[in-house]
Order: C-alpha cells, then sequence, then structure tokens
C-alpha cells in the first residue's frame, strides 16, 4: 500500500477520542470516591439500557412468530461483566493510543475512560484527534486525485467494479496462475460475489487471506500487468498487506458474470 498504510488506518482509529468526552471539575483530581461514583451511574445506565433493549427484543419476537431468532434474554451478571469488560480494554487503548504528554495531565485515565475530563484535556484530546483527522483526509485525497488521473489507463470493467470495502474474504481458490478470492459481500457496497485474477503474482501477503475483512484498495499498472494492493484485517484485529499483479480481472455476481 502507498496510500492505504497500516499507519494510515491506524491513524483513522485515533480521530474521535474527544467526540464521548464531556466536562466534568471533579476530574482534576485523583479521588476513589468520585471515581466508584462514576463508575456505578455508568453502570446503572448501562443496564438500564440493556434491560431495555432486551425488552423490546422480546416484544418484537412474540409479535413475529415466525421469526425463528431467539434472542438471548437480559442477563444482569452477564451485562455487569460486560462492562467491566469494555472498561478495562477502554482504558488500555487511551493509554496505549493517547500521546504520553495528554495522559500526563489526566489526573485519573479511569475517570477519563469513563468520558469525564477537565477543558484542559477535552481541548488537547480534540486538537489530536482533529490533526489527525486532517492528516487521514489529505492522505484519502491524495489517492482520490492519483486514481481519476491513472484510471484512464485502466479497464473501464476495474474501475467500476474492483472496491470491496467492508466485504469479507470467505476462502481463496488457486487455479493454475489464477486465484479467485470468494467474498461475503452483506456488509460492503457491491453484489459481486468472485473476483479472478488472471496470469497473477503474489508479490506480498502477510497473513491468511480467509476469513479477512476487507478494508480498502489501491489500484496501479506497472510494467503492462494491473497491480492491486489490499488492506485487510483478520479476526484478531490484526492487518494484513495483499498486494498481486494480474494481466486481468473478472468478476461474477450472483446474477451475471462481469
Amino acid at each position: 500500500m502507498k496510500y492505504f498504510t497500516k499507519d494510515w488506518y491506524e491513524l483513522c482509529q485515533k480521530t474521535s477520542f474527544h467526540l464521548p468526552l464531556e466536562e466534568e471539575k471533579q476530574a482534576e483530581t485523583f479521588s476513589e470516591d468520585y471515581f466508584k461514583q462514576l463508575y456505578n451511574t455508568e453502570l446503572i445506565s448501562w443496564l438500564d439500557l440493556q434491560e431495555e433493549v432486551a425488552s423490546i427484543m422480546e416484544t418484537a419476537e412474540t409479535g413475529n412468530r415466525d421469526d425463528h431468532n431467539e434472542n438471548t434474554p437480559f442477563n444482569r451478571e452477564q451485562e455487569i461483566e460486560q462492562f467491566h469488560e469494555s472498561f478495562l480494554f477502554n482504558q488500555a487503548c487511551l493509554k496505549e493510543e493517547l500521546p504520553e504528554t495528554i495522559v500526563k495531565e489526566i489526573a485519573d485515565i479511569r475517570v477519563f475512560a469513563l468520558n469525564k475530563a477537565t477543558r484542559s484535556v477535552i481541548n488537547a484530546v480534540t486538537n489530536f484527534c482533529e490533526n489527525n483527522e486532517r492528516s487521514v483526509a489529505a492522505t484519502s485525497e491524495e489517492y482520490r486525485r492519483y486514481f481519476k488521473e491513472a484510471s484512464h489507463a485502466f479497464d473501464n470493467k476495474i474501475v467500476k467494479n474492483f472496491g470491496f470495502h467492508d466485504c469479507t474474504i470467505i476462502k481463496s481458490v488457486q487455479n493454475g496462475k489464477s486465484l479467485t478470492l470468494h467474498l461475503d459481500h452483506t456488509g460492503g457496497f457491491t453484489n459481486i460475489n468472485e473476483v479472478t485474477f488472471e496470469n497473477c503474482t503474489i508479490i506480498k501477503q502477510d497473513d491468511l487471506l480467509e476469513d479477512s475483512w476487507w478494508l480498502y484498495e489501491e489500484i496501479y499498472k506497472v510494467n503492462d500487468k494491473y497491480e492491486f494492493h489490499v488492506l485487510l484485517q483478520n479476526s484478531k484485529m490484526g492487518l494484513i498487506d495483499f498486494i498481486i499483479s494480474a494481466d486481468q480481472v473478472s468478476f461474477k455476481s450472483s446474477k451475471t458474470h462481469l
């Protein structure tokens, strides 16, 4: 990847930390009592929400007896555990992803993980996220300009069809010098479920393709061959660079060949 790199994608994940933050004067100093009070308040709010959602789902299920999907009933102890696990995960993520200068300014990272902060911390986090957002957007715009110009030399069906954001690779099948990727496009923006790279060479592949989530792609023309760069994410949240060159690409949807 030249534009939508792993570093670029990780920067994308650092653009919204400021959005849920609320200013709170008590976040200025470390206080065990305040943390416990805040944690219990947020936990009760979470439990009320989950119980309400479970009730709505149960009502909907009762009204549609032909629906064979059985929703899990509200389980208070399970939801308490889930809330705590999410809280710990969020806390660890913030410690790792935020700059050390901002983390040092936070009196209690636990309180911050529950979305309460001082005005100065909120301003610092907002500035950090907005700078990241501008950098992310600038890279996207650079690729858009490149592709607008370069695509004049690409086959029209590739320009039109090679985009599988949010699709999942179900399996990959090698057949001689061709490679076919079978896609689950349920969450994507296409009806294509197979893409075949003809007379291809795999240039880079960090990990297995199966069960990986398609994030972004780039297309190039190198020595009269197409070169496709794809950023994927596996079930363990690991990022995968996949680069393949091919003479041509064919597409298949549930309705027709393209």
